[in-house]
């Protein structure tokens, strides 16, 4: 299991899970940089990449999928209530969170305190809301990733809203299938 764990989540550093187009999203749009050319956002993506690759899904289990487009992926959590939660690691490493949800009406800038628990470690940081309503937290700690892959379940809270991840061994399962499928893809 830590031997699967460290190529797993060294493959995601390694690759990227930046840019990639998350199933027919409705609701508010993200905007995130697929390839020079190409920009992708949750259900659409607009002008041509230079490989012309089209957003797939690899995998799906349960509430979690993973996208890939080229050489870039996206991990999605989707809540019955609308609400997703996705988690990008860019090539350079750095890694951020994006969170939305059916009901908010968020004005860009507008900052949020943001809470994920993993199995009772807690991850701290300030969400600020993208132009599109969408809060993102940009350079999350590489530990939440790992918590995440290892964990058992999980909670993320922003002000009077909470989500409830219940089996985190599905995103570990989209993680490894993502990381398989970009190791294969090169």
């Amino acid at each position: 299991m830590v031997k699967r764990y460290r190529k797993a989540v060294s493959a995601l550093f390694a690759f990227g899970l930046a840019g990639a187009l998350v199933g027919p999203w409705t609701g508010p749009w993200v905007g995130t940089a697929a390839a020079s050319d190409r920009v992708c956002y949750f259900g659409e993506c607009r002008g041509e990449s230079q490989t012309g690759s089209k957003p797939r899904m690899v995998s799906q289990r349960g509430s979690w999928s993973a996208m890939i487009l080229g050489k870039a992926a996206m991990i999605v959590d989707e809540f019955a209530n609308g609400a997703r939660f996705a988690i990008l690691a860019y090539p350079e490493g750095k890694i951020a969170l994006l969170l939305s949800h059916p009901e908010w009406r968020l004005k860009a800038g507008q900052r949020a305190a943001m809470s994920v628990r993993i199995d009772g470690e807690t991850f701290k940081g300030t969400a600020v809301a993208n132009d599109k309503g969408v809060l993102e937290v940009e350079d999350a700690s590489k530990d939440l990733l790992k918590a995440l892959y290892r964990g058992r379940k999980g909670r993320i809270e922003v002000g009077d809203y909470s989500f409830d991840m219940t089996n985190l061994a599905d995103a570990a399962a989209v993680i490894d299938d993502a990381a398989a499928h970009l190791k294969a893809s090169r």
